[in-house]
């Protein structure tokens, strides 16, 4: 062999030994289901992830799963495939179209003793909606401060009081403050009209976000206050309530807003972008929901204004999506995993960008980008090239001034539709997304100018509704998907329940597995001729054995009467219409069930239509409140057309 050839051979021997340490020197995700930006995953999907050696249990408290309506998520982690295979079953189902993330700090380790990667490791994908006509109903409207302009600027959509059901946190730059509205939790998407809690923040609250800030399990928001150059916390502190706010000084005039865990330590930072001194501004998460010193960066352009923290290639660490108002261009900034940034090449935005909205717009796993594009009178979408980079955009006019954008598989036919909010133009605007090319379905006026639209499941019935955020006259609207034909009705209070085991509000009588109690709720359009209804129990035991059955009246007037561990709501004539097994606790049975009868037809819904009521029977094995090992779920009061 040559001096060469030896040199070259020594060479590559030290390289490869180089690699072969660098490999054991830290604990290797290699896959994880649902990919990273997956899309329509069901409403109980378990998340399983694989790694390149065993895990140390005594970390697993480093795995955290959060979903912008459910926030953190309750569940159980197991370990599987000699320690390499993590597996999360939720203990309840998520809701449907949000977004739910996977998030493991950097200090979970391997039982080699080594540790995950310096960046940590973030995965998210989409919950699947159901089938829906697109077609929308109001179903009330209500004013944020009747007599006084609060000028109400949006807010969040999420169950803050852990019940299952969506509740809403207004946010109002006047007043500015957070107004909570909890949801009435009986499947009609109703609110209560009064706020239950109002937390005052600073100087005019716009853009916001909401994340669990310092691990104690309840929902947090961050507010981005324009004039007040700061963002003001809300620590949630019990069932729907905020502690008092506490204020950050960030830069001039911050507009847009993300929260990401940044350097992989499981804490959620905040960035703003700040249009005043034209720049981005961090602040790290002491580990409490306190923040630490300020650290500001370049945006890559003139007027940095809307902001939104997505994985745009897929790597596992969040990146940043600035949008700049003045050089109408976007710059995706990628994650480095230790609380930098580097910027990439910039796009053309198609307009002066006012805020934005991100999701896999066409199915292909990467992420893309929606703009509301404010004084040019336009949307845009930019789609996502997975490495970071963006296209060029495909720009519709709108007519007015643009200054919201939403996005969310409003049809559920897989992919996500788009709302347009018009300030200028006093109207929300829907648009269907037809194989990635968005046609405008319809326009809903206003009698004042539209601050931005909130899509999310407010019922219950699996599809998604919209909520219309009024800025300049503080109405909330709130607009079913499709026909009401159904409500919940019998529920386990701790009066009502045999052993007084209170179930979560609009919930049946609790259970051994202290998660709620069963919820029942039913989906799709209650019609004879066309009927697609499903009965769909959540909080379930994990595999409970679950009877779904009919009646034609209600058990003592719809109060109910003890029956096992529960109530027995449905009465009258009986009719059983199919037993199912729960898989992590939920369970289905009619439109959309491979092999089930139709609802309509096993209950023998006459074809003039009728009323109907239904329950679910499921097994609870444990010894738990009486000495039956059963309960039931609420029931549901379904009013059947021809």
């Amino acid at each position: 062999m040559s001096d060469s050839l030896r040199g070259r051979f020594a060479a590559a021997s030290v390289t490869l030994v180089l690699l072969g340490q660098a490999a054991l020197a830290q604990l290797t995700v290699v896959s994880i289901d649902p990919p990273i930006n997956a899309v329509n995953r069901p409403p109980n999907a378990s998340i399983v992830i694989d790694f390149d050696r065993a895990v140390s249990a005594a970390t697993l408290s480093e795995v955290e799963f959060y979903g912008n309506n459910s926030g953190r998520i309750a569940g159980t982690l197991a370990l599987e495939n000699a320690d390499r295979r993590l597996r999360f079953t939720p203990a309840r189902p998520y809701f449907a179209g949000e977004k739910i993330c996977t998030s493991m700090s950097h200090d979970l380790r391997a039982s080699d003793g080594t540790f995950l990667r310096q960046a940590g490791y973030t995965a998210c994908f989409r919950v699947k909606a159901s089938p829906a006509s697109m077609t929308f109903t109001n179903i009330g409207s209500w004013f944020t401060d009747p007599g006084n302009f609060t000028r109400i600027y949006g807010g969040q959509m999420c169950d803050f009081n852990g019940d299952d059901y969506i509740d809403m946190a207004a946010v109002s730059e006047v007043s500015a403050d957070v107004r909570m509205f909890r949801n009435l939790a009986d499947g009609t998407g109703s609110f209560e009209h009064v706020p239950s809690n109002i937390v005052g923040v600073d100087n005019e609250p716009s853009p916001n976000e909401n994340a669990d800030l310092n691990g104690d399990q309840w929902i947090d928001m961050v507010t981005c206050n324009g004039n007040g150059g700061s963002v003001s916390v809300l620590l949630g502190n019990g069932p729907a309530t905020f502690a008092p706010s506490v204020s950050y000084p960030m830069a001039l005039y911050p507009h847009g807003l993300a929260l990401l865990d940044c350097d992989g330590d499981g804490d959620i930072d905040i960035v703003t972008a700040n249009t005043g001194s034209s720049n981005l501004t961090l602040r790290k998460n002491n580990g409490d929901g306190t923040f630490g010193p300020i650290t500001s960066f370049e945006g890559g352009g003139d007027g940095e204004y809307s902001l939104a923290a997505e994985d745009m290639n897929n790597d596992g660490i969040v990146d940043l999506v600035c949008g700049l108002r003045f050089s109408q261009l976007f710059v995706v900034h990628r994650g480095n995993g230790d609380g930098t940034f580097t910027p990439q090449p910039s796009q053309s935005a198609g307009g002066q960008t006012w805020m934005i909205a991100c999701g896999d717009i066409d199915g292909d796993g990467k992420v893309d980008v929606s703009s509301a594009n404010s004084f040019s009178s336009s949307g845009s979408i930019l789609r996502g090239n997975g490495n970071g980079t963006l296209q060029a955009p495909q720009v519709v006019p709108t007519g007015g001034h643009t200054n919201a954008t939403d996005i969310a598989d409003l049809d559920g036919d897989g992919d996500l539709d788009w709302v347009l909010s018009s300030f200028g133009a006093q109207e929300w605007r829907l648009y269907r997304n037809d194989a990635g090319v968005f046609n405008l379905v319809t326009s809903f006026p206003s009698n004042a100018n539209p601050a931005c639209a909130s899509l999310a499941d407010i019922d219950n019935d699996g599809d998604i509704d919209m909520i219309f955020w009024t800025e300049t006259s503080d109405e909330i609207i709130t607009m079913e998907n499709g026909a009401l034909d159904s409500a919940t009705y019998c529920y386990g209070t701790a009066v009502s329940c045999p052993c007084a085991n209170a179930g979560l509000a609009g919930h049946g009588c609790e259970h051994s597995f202290a998660i709620g109690g069963g919820l029942l709720n039913a989906q799709g359009r209650a019609s004879v001729a066309n009927d697609s209804v499903a009965l769909v129990a959540g909080g379930l035991p994990p595999t409970a054995s679950t009877l779904f059955f009919q009646g034609d009246g209600q058990v003592a007037g719809g109060a109910g009467q003890a029956f096992g561990d529960g109530l027995r709501c449905a009465g009258g004539a009986v009719i059983r219409l199919g037993t199912r097994s729960a898989v992590n606790g939920y369970v289905g049975y009619g439109a959309g069930q491979v092999g089930d009868v139709p609802v309509s037809i096993r209950g023998a819904v006459p074809p003039s239509g009728a009323t109907r009521f239904y329950q679910g029977w499921y097994r609870n094995a444990a010894s738990f409140c009486s000495a039956s090992t059963f309960n039931l779920t609420n029931g549901v009061r379904v009013t059947w057309t021809p």
